[in-house]
Formats: structure tokens, sequence, C-alpha cells
């Protein structure tokens, strides 16, 4: 006989398990539409050459630079939208430009700049620096480029370079400095450089007296640029 039918009594009913509640995944945030990276290369280089920057005949290379950094002209597009003028500032700080660690020495300094200042079949000169000051870090040498000289001291690169621009003058020729967002100092060498153009900060953020048109340092009261991470004269953060 079936078991079902020794008795009466059912088996229990199997208490169903209640369903799981599907949660939908939520949607990935949109995404802005990624301009045209020709345009935006050709952009770019065109307000560079404007300001002075570069010449127009260097634009292919230009291109060619930004791919091999970024691994490809959409990639430098992307981190354009996203970090603005820091992007192409970097880029041309190891583009055409150079860096200087906080810790420098003048003849490391002048190596650099007379790589670029060949270009133009100009040398600048130095005797060996002497230190000076050990607890402000004041060193003292004697630059000179042709027949002029003068006896600097410098504590920073700047200094240095303040020095190079006045015998740079009559080259119309200048060594402009750049944003680093570090403690290391960048610079590059340009001729006829419009800085009226760079003053807003919004293509390239280069550090001169012409371009602070954003107020004041809050330490010293010097004047700052838009997009500055610090000031020139104290290097206080902004």
């Amino acid at each position: 006989m079936p078991f079902w039918k020794r008795g009466d009594k059912q088996a229990p009913a199997q208490p169903q398990r209640p369903s799981a509640k599907v949660v939908p995944a939520p949607s990935p945030p949109p995404t802005a539409p990624l301009p045209d990276p020709d345009r935006v290369v050709s952009d770019a280089h065109h307000r560079l050459a404007e300001a002075g920057l570069t010449i127009e005949g260097t634009r292919e290379v230009f291109r060619k630079r930004l791919a091999e950094k970024f691994g490809s002209i959409e990639a430098f597009v992307r981190q354009y939208q996203t970090e603005g003028p820091k992007t192409i500032t970097q880029f041309l700080a190891s583009w055409i430009g150079f860096h200087v660690a906080p810790e420098f020495t003048l003849v490391d300094l002048l190596y650099n700049a007379n790589q670029r200042l060949s270009s133009f079949g100009l040398q600048v000169n130095s005797s060996e620096e002497v230190r000076v000051n050990d607890a402000e870090g004041t060193r003292e040498a004697t630059v000179s480029l042709g027949e002029r000289a003068t006896v600097i001291q410098f504590r920073t690169p700047r200094e240095v370079f303040n020095e190079i621009n006045d015998f740079l003058a009559e080259n119309d020729v200048r060594f402009l400095q750049l944003e680093t967002w570090s403690d290391a100092s960048a610079f590059m060498l340009a001729r006829s450089p419009q800085l009226d153009k760079l003053a807003a900060g919004d293509l390239v953020v280069v550090k001169e007296v012409e371009t602070a048109v954003a107020g004041e340092c809050p330490e010293c009261g010097y004047p700052t640029g838009k997009n500055w991470a610090r000031c020139i004269a104290c290097g206080s953060p902004l």
C-alpha cells in the first residue's frame, strides 16, 4: 500500500523561501562627449604659437609627442578635459622645457640653459659658486654672456634666470618659469613670448610678473596668477 494511504494525515507542506529581491545595478554616470581630438590638438598648438611658445611648423611634432606621452591623442584630450592647463603645462616642461630640482647646482642649471641657448648661438658661463650663508642657502657666482658679466647672489633657480634674462633682453629671447605643482621648478626658452595672451592661465600656467593678474600672495603680498600653486616670491602655497 502506498505510504500516503496509511492514514488521514498529510505530510506537512514545505515552507517556501521568500524570493530574493533583485536590486538593479546603478547606471554608470553619463560621460561627456569627447570633442574632436584633431581639432583640440590643432587649437592648442595654434594658441601656443600665437603666444610665442613654439612656431607653427612644429604642429606635427607637437602631435607626435602628445601621442607618445599620453598613449594616444584621445587620452590627451580626456586628461585635458579633466585637468585643464595643468596638462599642457606639464607636457611643455617635458617637451621643450626642463626641470630643476629643489637642491640644484649652478653647473647643472646652466648646462640645461645652454642646451636651449645654443640654437641662438648663445652661451652663459659662470665662475665656481661660493656659499655665502649656509643657514639661508645663499650662494654667489659671476655669470657672464659674451663680454657682459655680473656677480649674483642666489638661493633659487628663478633668481639665476632673472639675471640671465637681463643679459638676453637684447636678443629677444627669455627663459619663462612654468608651474610644476611640486617643489621642483621648470623653465623653457621662448622667443618674443606674448605674455598678455598667457595671463589668463587657461592654456599654460606661466609664472612671470606679467601674468600675475589674479590677486596677491596672502603671505608676502606679491602679485599672483591664475592657477599658480606657489608664490614666486616667497614660495608659499596659494
